[in-house]
């Protein structure tokens, strides 16, 4: 998607090498992916203008959210853009075991962890939403 929008430069990072390859068939070239821990990013200080992550920050322990905020900030020059679910009670509902088990917790809770580690952060809504959560976009930066 992001190809076809005139954004050329694009790079990868998953821990998982199935989902590596499938970004090599969409058509990102092999040598911009990497295989790796998002929590210990191996890219160098500010190497990305932007990072953006889908459905992954959510389903991380505190700590590696704590971890991955703090290495994400380091490779990115201006912003992050990482949509996750959000409790749609308005209570943090903690770790919630299920077939994918993801922590469901309020904006408040997720603005906290976040303003730890950067000076600018805001919540948006992003259009997603089931019936336990409702998808938020987190704009963090510098």
């Amino acid at each position: 998607i992001l190809s076809k929008n005139n954004i050329k430069d694009i790079y990868g990072c998953d821990i998982s090498n199935f989902l590596i390859e499938k970004a090599i068939q969409k058509g990102i070239t092999k040598d911009k992916l990497k295989v790796c821990d998002a929590t210990n990013l191996p890219y160098e200080e500010n190497f990305f203008d932007y990072c953006y992550s889908i459905g992954s920050l959510e389903h991380f322990t505190e700590d590696q959210i704590q971890k991955f905020l703090i290495s994400s900030k380091k490779v990115t020059k201006y912003y992050g853009f990482h949509q996750i679910p959000m409790s749609r009670s308005n209570t943090d509902e903690g770790w919630i075991e299920s077939y994918q088990s993801y922590h469901n917790n309020t904006e408040e809770w997720w603005k906290e962890r976040c303003k730890k580690v950067f000076n600018k952060v805001q919540v948006l809504d992003s259009g997603w939403e089931d019936k336990r959560c409702v998808g938020k976009w987190l704009i963090l930066g510098k």
